[in-house]
């Protein structure tokens, strides 16, 4: 797993999720992916606006980085059908491994909005930047706790353990 300070995830936003499983495990190699209906998160707010955004997503690991695949499943406005309407399937933002607080002086002393942001149900919060003038997408902040890191270490010792055959997508139940 990426180290703190570095780029842990790159996320991709498409359409049709089972597709974008097939090419990331059987051409690009990554996986297993875990994947999981992520339902209307508390306090969403899209560029100052309140919003509901439901989704569907896929973590897996690649080597050290953790790949997210992300469907949005309603028709709520957010930063994912933005760029889907505006480039289709692809890639849309990068994740800092870095404190929450940190990341979001950095960004906004950049000069760079927050676009999306919000809070997982257990409390942590998480934002996305727009930051197409640096990157060409966004870049995500995330409050990583203690049950989160666990989580993504059980991912990535799937991923080093996997044949690269079996199993390609799971729930994220498997992980217990």
């Amino acid at each position: 797993m990426q180290p703190k300070g570095s780029i842990l995830e790159l996320c991709q936003v498409v359409r049709d999720m089972e597709r974008a499983l097939d090419h990331w495990t059987r051409v690009m190699g990554a996986g297993p992916f875990f994947v999981f209906d992520v339902p209307v998160l508390p306090g969403q707010i899209y560029r100052g606006e309140p919003t509901q955004v439901a989704m569907k997503v896929a973590f897996g690991f690649s080597g050290g980085l953790l790949i997210e695949l992300l469907q949005q499943t309603n028709d709520g406005p957010s930063v994912f059908t933005e760029m889907l309407d505006r480039h289709g399937d692809g890639y849309h933002h990068v994740m800092l491994r870095i404190p929450y607080d940190e990341g979001v002086e950095r960004l906004s002393g950049e000069g760079y909005a927050m676009a999306f942001s919000g809070q997982m149900p257990s409390g942590e919060r998480f934002a996305l930047f727009d930051t197409h003038a640096g990157n060409g997408g966004y870049v995500e902040l995330m409050e990583i706790s203690p049950a989160m890191e666990a989580s993504l270490s059980r991912m990535h010792a799937a991923h080093r353990a996997w044949d690269g055959i079996d199993r390609p997508v799971r729930s994220i139940a498997d992980l217990g």
